[in-house]
């Protein structure tokens, strides 16, 4: 290394000390959990500023390709640890989002159910359970304490922070999922994939906010009924339904697929009213259409 480049690292270095600490942990938020910790053997100063971070991603999916079944309980319980200590040292006052990826299930209830309250604590934004690919069919669940605060009120302030919501392989029914919409005022985006207790769902009210609905892989679902004025897109793929769908004056994007036997016809009925204002269609597996 020459004398001007190494000069160069050090003023380099130099700048980046002179931040201040917000935007330290700002471009720290953009690291992987596992990056934003390395940095704190980098000084005194960094060796906490990572547990500010607002931004907690706990992918650990690509391991599951190399566990083996006799090893999967030991890899469960090296997951629900490394989270467990995460947030345990996360001293940030909000986060972001909230994202956890990994094969778990009802099993780990108390676990996942301590997660949501904690980040629910600290106003967090968007929050993605991942629990693919939910060995034995043991589905995680929200004990009914959960949604008991939710409808009193009590003790899930931070609830209302919500903005996005992503639920796979996590059982959650109709009147589940309209408890979230009616709770979250700011609640954008939902998605619900491979629940198998969801079978009839309501997004109706005038005052709901939510632009952005997917319904993936739901096999025991039987009805939609929508009315949502603030809603742009209605994503729906799974098996034939009925579906209801009305004052959408904003929907432009639809798309319904299913499988072989599925019929397209069958749903162009409910949402034929639709297609003057539509900008984008898909039903079943055709290609994107520009209207």
């Amino acid at each position: 290394m020459t004398k001007r480049t190494r000069h160069k690292e050090e003023i380099s270095e130099d700048l980046i000390n002179r931040l201040p600490d917000d935007i330290l942990v700002n471009i720290i938020s953009h690291l992987t959990l596992k990056e934003a910790a390395r940095t704190s053997v980098l000084s005194n100063r960094w060796r906490n500023l990572w547990t500010f971070t607002n931004s907690l991603e706990f992918d650990a999916s690509e391991s599951l390709w190399n566990v083996g079944f006799g090893n999967l309980e030991q890899e469960r319980s090296k997951y629900i640890n490394w989270v467990n200590n995460v947030l345990e040292l996360h001293r940030g006052s909000t986060i972001n989002e909230f994202k956890v990826r990994f094969d778990l299930c009802d099993f780990h209830q108390s676990d996942i159910t301590n997660w949501v309250y904690t980040v629910l604590g600290k106003r967090v934004q968007y929050i993605k359970l991942d629990l693919w690919p939910g060995r034995y069919g043991h589905y995680y669940t929200f004990p009914k304490e959960f949604y008991n605060s939710i409808e009193s009120g009590r003790g899930l302030s931070g609830i209302k922070f919500l903005r996005c919501l992503h639920f796979k392989t996590v059982n959650v029914n109709g009147k589940d999922i309209e408890l979230f919409i009616q709770n979250c005022p700011l609640l954008d985006r939902l998605c619900v994939d491979h629940s198998k207790t969801l079978v009839r769902l309501r997004v109706i009210g005038s005052s709901i906010q939510l632009k952005y609905l997917e319904i993936q892989s739901c096999y025991l679902m039987e009805e939609i009924e929508i009315s949502a004025p603030s809603l742009l897109s209605f994503r729906y793929y799974g098996q034939a339904i009925k579906i209801n769908i009305e004052n959408v004056p904003q929907l432009v994007d639809v798309s319904i697929r299913g499988s072989h036997t599925f019929r397209v016809t069958y749903f162009v009925g409910p949402i034929i009213s639709c297609f003057p204002q539509l900008k984008t269609l898909e039903l079943d597996s055709c290609n994107e259409v520009s209207l």
